[in-house]
């Protein structure tokens, strides 16, 4: 089967093929119905290709920014500073995520915010939850997507719910 990327190249991802060389080199025979020793033929049958072609054929078409449901790092929370009341509003949203299946991490350290958000980007994690001050007063989060910047602040339930939503559902 031939599939082309997304940068138009040109990828086979199954194949059925008929080997003549292994049997015989292996020395296998098999019995016909005149009872004459016949050499058998070797099908080789990759219906995915190699498991590792076919990986990178994926990130080659989404050029490494997979979908939400197909990130390997899908999550990451994110509070602007190692403040005690931060990190306990956020763990528990760290741990429910994590209950339901959800690949997700934590930045609870000191390390200056921005430091935070630009290392959570080069890693291509697909959703933040920036959680300040403010957030916490309100019982929110701050949402930003990997190259789609800052979402808004949105009800942690709000969040938490729509994250499962679009892991179950296979959103692009």
């Amino acid at each position: 089967m031939q599939v082309w990327s997304a940068i138009g190249r040109e990828f086979t991802i199954a194949t059925n093929q008929v080997d003549f060389a292994v049997p015989a080199k292996f020395g296998l025979t098999y019995r016909d119905k005149d009872n004459s020793n016949k050499t058998p033929l070797c099908i080789h049958r990759a219906p995915l290709g190699t498991h590792e072609r076919f990986i990178g054929f994926l990130i080659e078409h989404y050029a490494g920014n997979f979908p939400l449901w197909l990130a390997p790092d899908q999550v990451r929370v994110i509070t602007l500073n190692d403040d005690e009341a931060l990190i306990n509003y956020a763990q528990p949203i760290v741990a429910e995520l994590r209950a339901n299946m959800v690949r997700v991490d934590s930045d609870f350290s000191a390390t200056p915010f921005k430091a935070k958000i630009s290392n959570a980007e080069q890693l291509r994690v697909h959703t933040m939850l920036v959680i300040g001050g403010r957030d916490m007063e309100a019982g929110a989060v701050s949402v930003r997507l990997h190259h789609g910047g800052p979402q808004g602040a949105k009800p942690k339930g709000e969040v938490v719910a729509d994250i499962l939503a679009s892991i179950k559902e296979r959103r692009a």
